[in-house]
């Protein structure tokens, strides 16, 4: 019965450890994308409530 639990821990630790170094590229793609200099953001509308 402890050999299960342990397993049971050892598959969650390794899954975490997996999804994150999965995600990681991902997330920081989207960073330096959203980041990059490429594609400024720009406000060119201007919102006036006073009319």
């Amino acid at each position: 019965m402890n050999n299960d639990a342990s397993k049971k821990i050892a598959y969650n630790v390794g899954g975490t450890v997996i999804g994150a170094l999965l995600a990681a590229p991902a997330i920081f793609g989207i960073v330096r994308v959203q980041s990059s200099a490429s594609m400024p953001q720009t406000n060119d509308q201007v919102i006036n409530y006073n009319s």
